[in-house]
């Protein structure tokens, strides 16, 4: 007898359709937010509290993300190797790497 929760086919195909779900929503979640911030200017966003570093921030890393979700969508293609993590990173708070 194994240690822990034995791998089943259920919770395999729980599990991947759970994250294909989870993509698919992330991706469209994340062009909704790159519309909003792209029809946002800067007086705007930095009215709410943001500094000009943090608008900068905000709208690359959402931007990397839109970019991310097309390239998945197969509505781009990348011309080079890249690290889609350099700005997304300082958005993800505790728990970063």
């Amino acid at each position: 007898m194994s240690v822990g929760l034995p791998v089943t086919k259920d919770e395999l195909d729980q599990r991947s359709g759970d994250l294909a779900r989870s993509f698919q929503n992330n991706f469209q979640d994340t062009a909704t937010l790159q519309s909003y911030l792209d029809a946002t200017d800067q007086a705007t966003l930095e009215a709410l509290g943001y500094t000009p570093d943090d608008v900068a921030a905000l709208k690359t890393a959402i931007s990397d993300l839109s970019q991310l979700g097309r390239i998945w969508a197969g509505a781009e293609a990348l011309a080079a190797p890249k690290d889609f993590r350099t700005f997304v990173r300082r958005l993800w708070g505790v728990g970063s790497f």
